[in-house]
This record gives structure tokens, C-alpha cells and sequence, in this order.
């Protein structure tokens, strides 16, 4: 009876639904993070820049999106095989932080460490700083695919699945203004690739929340990318100021 029970249950389960893909990626959320380790300026000047806006402008769905792209099933008598290709679709519900938030405090916290200059928090800062965040996407596939055959008193089976490579799109504008003038606009884009999750899980759950986190981590290295190039940026903008500007050694203890 259990050697029946088990062929019964194998067959009805098959090829894992995008449905409930969908479910595992929405369950949790994940923290963006943020690495400190560039180099710390060794002087600051007396400029001040607020962060004044953060615009999250990207189309980002507000839960996480698993379509089924392709796929095939042969059920027959004594053997069952399937090929199935979704395509999974990062939406809000994957990131614990406010996007515009983590891009502040992030900001922040870098030129604090690398800037040669100030985050202004006060009413009259030297700049003004906005941002937008235009494009965040996130995108891979998981396939699932194998066979199940069966006789009266055996059966045999192989299935495995994998997730990714995931890609990771992150674009970003920014306008630096001095008395509400622009003195200075770019726009910054990145894109990083994930690694194929193709191992072996007990429990397929367990794999689609691997996959999440590794779509988290990579919109988490593109926006450290795009913030330390935009604090460097600012740097080499403010150079030429710099040797009339107040400068004051970074603070004693701090390794260089």
C-alpha cells in the first residue's frame, strides 16, 4: 500500500507550479545591505551637501511575480516527464527596507567615509543633492524538470531544480544644485549577474528563498556601486574649491 501511495503522489506532483514559487518568494522579506569598504578620505572640507530628495520612479511590482514561460508534461502509462521554465519577477515585498530610505542612509554613510565634504542636515546647506531611482529590476528564470516510471513492483525517478542566473538592473539620476541652480547632472547604471543556484535541496522552499536573497544581494551590490561613484563624482566636482576651502584632518583612530 505505501509502495502505491508514494507512485500516487509522485505523479500528482510533478513539475513545481509557478503558483507556488510565487508563494515561497513572498513569504519573507530580505535586508538590503551595505558594505563600508572603500577608502576613507583622509581630509574633510567645511562644504555641506543635503540629501533633499529621494524619488523611487522605477516600475516595481509590490509583491514578487513568478510567469510561467514554458513548459511540457507527458503523462503516460507506466512514465511521467516534465520540463517546465518560469520566470521569476522581483517585486517589493522581497526588500525589508524603504528603497528611498536605504539610498539616503547609504549615502550618507559613504560620504561620511569617503566624501571630502559633509552630509548637511541643516536649513542652509552649500548643495542640495537629488535623486531618483529610475530603474530597479530584478529578473530570472527557474526551471524544474525530470521524469517518474513505474511498474507493478519497482519504479525509478530523477528531477532537479534550478534557479537563475538572475539579472540585476539598477539606474539612478542625480542632480547636484547650488542656490537652486543645477551645477551638476549624471545618470548612473549598473547590472550584475547572479550565480546559478543548481544544487541539490531537500526541500524546494528552501531553494526558491536562496533565490531571493541572491536577487536582494545583487540590487544590493548595484546601488553600492552607483553610491560610491556618486560620491566620487562630487569629489572631483568640488576639487578645484577645495584647497580655499576650510579642511580638517578625519578624526584620530581611524584607519586610512
Amino acid at each position: 500500500m505505501k509502495y502505491y501511495y508514494f507512485v500516487f503522489a509522485f505523479l500528482i506532483s510533478g513539475c513545481t507550479a509557478a503558483t507556488k514559487i510565487q508563494k515561497n518568494m513572498n513569504t519573507d522579506s530580505y535586508s538590503l545591505s551595505y558594505l563600508q569598504d572603500s577608502r576613507i578620505s583622509p581630509v574633510k572640507t567645511n562644504t555641506g551637501i543635503a540629501i533633499d530628495t529621494v524619488l523611487v520612479n522605477a516600475a516595481l511590482n509590490d509583491s514578487t511575480n513568478v510567469v510561467r514561460l514554458k513548459g511540457w508534461a507527458v503523462p503516460l502509462l507506466f512514465i511521467n516527464v516534465w520540463n517546465s521554465v518560469n520566470q521569476c519577477v522581483q517585486g517589493k515585498s522581497m526588500f525589508r527596507e524603504d528603497i528611498a530610505g536605504f539610498l539616503k542612509a547609504s549615502l550618507a554613510s559613504e560620504i561620511n567615509r569617503s566624501g571630502r565634504f559633509r552630509c548637511d542636515t541643516l536649513d542652509n546647506p552649500d548643495y542640495c543633492l537629488e535623486l531618483s531611482v529610475d530603474t530597479l529590476a530584478t529578473e530570472g528564470p527557474y526551471v524544474s524538470r525530470g521524469y517518474f516510471y513505474f511498474a507493478i513492483y519497482a519504479y525509478g525517478y530523477s528531477y532537479a531544480d534550478y534557479a537563475g542566473p538572475a539579472v540585476s538592473k539598477l539606474s539612478v539620476s542625480c542632480k547636484l544644485k547650488k542656490d537652486g541652480q543645477e551645477v551638476l547632472t549624471k545618470s548612473y547604471s549598473v547590472e550584475r549577474i547572479t550565480e546559478q543556484i543548481n544544487r541539490h535541496y531537500a526541500n524546494n522552499s528552501e531553494l526558491q528563498r536562496d533565490y531571493a536573497i541572491s536577487m536582494v544581494e545583487a540590487a544590493s551590490f548595484n546601488f553600492k556601486q552607483i553610491i560610491e561613484q556618486i560620491v566620487e563624482d562630487i569629489n572631483m566636482y568640488l576639487e578645484p574649491a577645495l584647497p580655499d576651502a576650510p579642511v580638517f584632518l578625519t578624526e584620530p583612530g581611524i584607519q586610512l
